[in-house]
């Protein structure tokens, strides 16, 4: 029985490690400005209010590649 729950909180701890490089919310600028891709060919900065909105038509949090 302790072997089976030191593999499951072995994998659980390798798990979580992995999650750690995740970058999880809004990367946001001094003021409150978040970068935008907007349109897929320009970064644009937004205040956080209007983030859902450029997400409901296609542009996507971060700078565009």
């Amino acid at each position: 029985m302790n072997l089976i729950r030191a593999t499951i909180i072995s994998g659980a701890m390798f798990c979580c490690a992995g999650c750690a490089v995740v970058s999880v919310g809004n990367p946001t600028q001094a003021g409150g400005k978040v970068p935008v891709c907007h349109k897929g060919k320009k970064t644009i900065y937004v205040d956080e209010a209007a983030v859902d909105a450029h997400l409901g038509h296609g542009d996507y949090v971060g700078m565009c590649r």
